[in-house]
């Protein structure tokens, strides 16, 4: 497993989907996407699993596009709606059919607990990265030094309080949502201020 964080896809997806993230989130949820594609790809390439890296890198960066002011509509689960977004952005920009498929796929399962058993290694990854930067989990099966590179090349900036106030609001609004379900059973939220995260 690599203990440096390697360049992002340089394709025009990938270009496409970093715009898309700039200019519809905020800089904590930015950086918290990044550090998702950073995290999910070294765990997939801890447990030998080969995967497309514009698939994933796209994921990653899009997965919380429903939770943003733009595109949450107040009715749908955030991470259905964020893949359809997704997908549909993709598709306007040239992108495959079974690219936007995957990408769709990676961002509308991302809460469901058995994701990381997926079968398409992009949807896993997806549910690996984001449990690392959200809950902690699996964080000590990195290497020390990238988890440090990306602390401080994407800095958390209080993701947590930003989190916990996005979700504690898609929950009240979609009370038959899955985050709706997490925020009840778990709770989710305290296990988000309760990551081994200073912010």
């Amino acid at each position: 497993m690599p203990a440096s964080i390697a360049p992002p896809p340089d394709t025009a997806l990938a270009a496409a989907a970093e715009a898309l993230l700039v200019e519809s989130s905020p800089t904590p949820l930015v950086n918290h996407c990044r550090r998702t594609y950073v995290f999910g790809a070294a765990l997939l390439e801890r447990r030998g699993r080969s995967f497309d890296a514009e698939a994933l890198y796209v994921a990653a960066l899009l997965h919380d596009l429903g939770l943003t002011d733009r595109w949450d509509d107040g009715v749908t689960p955030f991470e259905q709606l964020g893949g359809r977004i997704a997908a549909t952005e993709l598709v306007a920009r040239g992108a495959r059919p079974e690219l936007a498929t995957l990408v769709h796929d990676a961002i509308a399962l991302h809460l469901e607990l058995e994701v990381t058993k997926d079968h398409r290694p992009e949807v896993a990854g997806i549910g690996l990265g984001s449990a690392v930067d959200v809950l902690g989990l699996r964080l000590d099966q990195l290497p020390g030094p990238l988890v440090a590179e990306a602390l401080e090349r994407f800095p958390r900036l209080g993701v947590k309080a930003f989190l916990v106030e996005a979700i504690s609001a898609q929950a009240r609004v979609k009370p038959t949502s899955r985050i709706a379900l997490h925020v009840e059973r778990f709770p989710f939220t305290d296990l988000i201020v309760a990551a081994p995260f200073e912010s």
